[in-house]
């Protein structure tokens, strides 16, 4: 007898606010306090930056085909479904919003984008106004439930970007129920969103929470560290670059000569009086001694270098982007430079196909029929390609010349052809003929095999006439 298999539950997520019927899940960490030094330090803001930028480059859109096709399609319907991506693209300005998230998302680890639909309500009011425009008179009951109006009007018309730190999660065991928006004016006034109207990018999926992963909450302390040491160095200089020192009066003091020697100081402390001439009278004597010794150099330096790198490091940054921060402080071995490059541009691409893959399937294909890319801007990676490729090619003709028994799938995979671009058929691997040098084939023809003979024959032929007519003179 036949035993069908016992499928089990899927797993739940990893949370303990799964059975919660109200509460949706807090973050691991206060955002609202990550960002607010994230944005006190410069070093974060140019990483961000940086990265962001190199993400987010020109901004493309393909049509995508229809499996329903019906007649013969018009020539300019790619060209009108394009047409209308980049007219919405540019009318919500949507990659410097685009750039706003990716920000968002490597300080956060999340990005929220909600896709704005008009109500039925307004779609009746512009439907009404268009028709009547046209002076045909015709009521609200009457288009109820029709669907002759343009559909800019019935689809998606407004993109916007929520901020991470504003919002929260909640969940079941198995699933996300709602996106809420915090108010950080009025607690009880938070916006809820189903999961159709949000769409949400996570940087890194760490223990199975529902919330994404940033390199930046692991550097909390670092970033702290990096301000703490500008803090200082500020308040050093604020107080007219002057060491800390206690003054130590002896003998018999005048308590006059010690307050106007407070009011003194003061002036002192100001940038503008940090060189002149104190004189001092009323007392015996007068010691000083230095509390904490300042030279020109910067104090903790280093630790500001193993802070810096430590940030870019978390990014996988490569440390020659740093030389502007720390100069010669940064030192490479040979070659170095060129192997991080191509880690920090295979992480690029790596988050442009994320970024296509989440919004193509979520949004511009179901509701524009198009594809959006991200041109790949990283040209030393198209050349070592290339490169690979001529070489490559080379060991695939000589391993066909000596007919190794190799399907054609190993062939597809030495070259690293994307299986998108094949289309069906089998590799000719019959050995093209070696002419001689300077010798070329007729157009549109190709030779194969004994015919290499044929055409050399030929050859000889049609240059038998100019041997007769001009015959060796044996000069």
């Amino acid at each position: 007898m036949l035993k069908l298999p016992e499928f089990k539950e899927r797993p739940t997520l990893n949370s303990l606010y799964a059975t919660s019927t109200y509460t949706p899940e807090p973050r691991s960490f206060n955002l609202d306090t990550l960002m607010y030094w994230i944005k006190k330090t410069p070093e974060c803001i140019g990483l961000l930056k940086r990265i962001a930028t190199d993400i987010v480059t020109e901004i493309s859109f393909v049509p995508v085909e229809s499996d329903k096709k019906i007649g013969r399609p018009s020539k300019t319907q790619n060209v009108k479904v394009e047409d209308r991506a980049y007219h919405f693209a540019r009318k919500n300005q949507y990659r410097q919003k685009l750039i706003a998230s990716v920000i968002d998302w490597l300080a956060t680890g999340d990005f929220y984008f909600w896709m704005g639909r008009l109500s039925n309500n307004q779609i009746k009011e512009i439907a009404l106004k268009h028709i009547n425009s046209l002076g045909i008179e015709i009521k609200e009951e009457e288009i109820s439930g029709t669907q002759f109006y343009d559909e800019d009007w019935n689809g998606i018309n407004s993109i916007e970007m929520i901020p991470a730190s504003m919002m929260r999660i909640h969940h079941d065991k198995f699933k996300i129920l709602k996106y809420i928006q915090r108010s950080k004016i009025n607690p009880n006034n938070n916006l809820e969103f189903i999961p159709n109207e949000i769409i949400h990018g996570k940087f890194m999926e760490i223990d199975g929470s529902v919330y994404g992963y940033s390199p930046m909450e692991a550097s909390y302390v670092v970033v702290r560290t990096i301000n703490s040491i500008q803090d200082y160095n500020y308040y050093y200089f604020e107080n007219g670059a002057k060491v800390d020192r206690v003054w130590k009066f002896m003998g018999n003091v005048n308590p006059d000569d010690v307050e106007r020697f407070k009011q003194e100081l003061k002036s002192y402390k100001n940038v503008r009086n940090a060189h002149g001439d104190l004189v001092l009278s009323g007392s015996d004597k007068i010691e000083t001694d230095i509390l904490n010794e300042i030279s020109e150099k910067m104090e903790f330096r280093d630790i500001m270098i193993n802070a810096a790198g430590r940030l870019a490091f978390a990014f996988n940054m490569p440390a020659n982007t740093l030389t502007p921060i720390l100069g010669k402080d940064i030192k490479q071995a040979t070659g170095g430079s060129d192997v991080e490059d191509t880690g920090y541009n295979r992480n690029i691409i790596q988050a442009q196909t994320y970024l296509e893959e989440i919004f193509n399937t979520q949004f511009w294909i179901p509701e524009f029929k198009v594809e959006m890319r991200l041109a790949r801007t990283f040209m030393q990676d198209k050349i070592r390609y290339v490169t690979y490729l001529n070489q490559a090619t080379t060991a695939a003709d000589w391993l066909m010349q000596h007919k190794y028994p190799l399907s054609d799938e190993f062939f597809h995979d030495f070259l690293t052809i994307p299986r998108k671009y094949l289309i069906e058929g089998k590799i000719d691997r019959e050995p093209q003929p070696q002419l001689p040098q300077g010798a070329q084939l007729p157009n549109n023809k190709t030779i194969k095999g004994e015919a290499s003979q044929s055409y050399q024959d030929s050859k000889k032929k049609q240059q038998e006439p100019q041997a007769r007519n001009n015959p060796p003179n044996g000069s």
